[in-house]
């Protein structure tokens, strides 16, 4: 039987250290994408290559979130978000003092995703050994919030440093930031409960095809904050506007993942049902967003979008983890490789599409992957769900 007793005798500090650590990881190319306005002239490189640091960002992302997995579950979720909060303090600090090139600021970058290849893994470990089970729903819909709080600081990070001291001191406080995560603090493992599985009893079978499910849901949501206000404005939306709803969507973001957590926390039987449902309520969201003309029902479906067909990664992280007691990172690590995978084809093809097609066939496309999605969740979560029967019996 495992043990539910949180690892830590503090599980805000838990909470606290997990969502930085990953907010950190996806941190710095939130931070390239929003001062590349200040970035490209100094550095000269074309928009096209800005494109290409967010490819190579995901790529390490996507091809070492298995192997971050792996690596997180040997040394436990402290000591590997310590090792991750360094990798961060590194690519950041190379940014701000070292980038004096294209290829240097790629190769950092590169970094910052290997950093966030071991960092999802690992918070998701600490939050599952420090956090108490019942509350574990709420606590990933906060944690994983965290690219939405990352957008919100590269956005902040414009007026408020870019265009005053300086870009290269966004990423210097950035790296000053990871300080407290590589000091520990307050987290703590014992030495009586270290990790004993390894990931050596997770149920590979379904959690990859969670993990293709989860590549489809990126694929389509990533192309959000590229492409939403362009869309709109082409749809006949003022700028301002298009702005505000981005703006206000993050915002329902958050609170719907953190809602959803919660909801799953009171039912633990319904997580892959649930989240299906979310992901198919997503995809029409995003089939309204390319059809309709309306300012209120552009409204009402960017609502839907961010509430719903955005508001998944929370819950199906949590559903993973209680399923996985004996390796949390190492299940994460191979559901993560679909999400940042996505990442990676989403806005490309998404782009693509808008050339050739328009917008309306971009999110069409957005929504039919999504509805890929929610039927490829409900197949591996099934068989997640059989394989592992009684495991939630045991947590609660």
């Amino acid at each position: 039987m495992i043990s539910d007793r949180p690892l830590t005798q503090h599980p805000l500090a838990t909470l606290t250290a997990t969502t930085l650590s990953i907010t950190l990881g996806a941190l710095p190319i939130f931070l390239v994408g929003a001062l590349a306005v200040f970035i490209r002239p100094e550095l000269g490189f074309s928009e096209a290559r800005l494109g290409a640091l967010a490819t190579i960002y995901y790529l390490a992302s996507a091809g070492l979130t298995w192997v971050g997995g792996t690596v997180a579950q040997r040394l436990g979720g402290p000591r590997a978000m310590a090792v991750a909060a360094g990798l961060s303090l590194m690519s950041s600090a190379g940014i701000g003092l070292l980038a004096r090139s294209w290829i240097e600021l790629a190769f950092f970058l590169a970094v910052a995703g290997v950093a966030n290849a071991l960092a999802y893994p690992a918070s998701n470990l600490a939050l599952a050994r420090g956090v108490p089970f019942e509350r574990q729903g709420v606590a990933f819909g906060v944690k994983q919030s965290s690219a939405l709080y990352a957008t919100m600081l590269a956005g902040a990070a414009v007026p408020l440093i870019g265009a005053t001291i300086g870009w290269r001191w966004a990423f210097a406080f950035a790296g000053v930031a990871a300080l407290p995560i590589i000091a520990g603090f307050g987290l703590t493992q014992p030495a009586a409960a270290h990790e004993d599985g390894h990931g050596k009893d997770v149920e590979h079978f379904p959690l990859w095809i969670l993990s293709v499910g989860a590549f489809f849901a990126v694929y389509a949501t990533a192309s959000l904050g590229a492409f939403y206000v362009e869309s709109a404005v082409a749809g006949g939306t003022s700028p301002s506007l298009a702005g505000t709803l981005l703006a206000v969507g993050s915002i329902v973001g958050i609170l719907g993942r953190t809602g959803w957590g919660w909801v799953g926390d009171l039912r633990t039987d319904l997580h892959f049902t649930i989240v299906p449902s979310l992901l198919g309520t997503g995809a029409l969201a995003f089939g309204l967003i390319g059809a309709i003309q309306s300012e209120l029902a552009l409204v009402v479906a960017t609502m839907l979008v961010f509430g719903a067909g955005w508001a998944w990664p929370s819950l199906l992280s949590f559903a993973v983890v209680a399923r996985s007691p004996r390796g949390p990172a190492t299940a994460t690590g191979i559901l993560g490789t679909g999400q940042f995978g996505g990442g990676i084809l989403g806005p490309l093809t998404f782009g693509l599409i808008v050339e050739a097609k328009g917008y309306q066939a971009a999110w069409t496309a957005a929504a039919v992957a999504l509805g890929v999605s929610a039927v490829l969740v409900r197949i591996g979560g099934k068989q997640l769900e059989y394989r592992t029967e009684g495991i939630m019996e045991v947590h609660t």
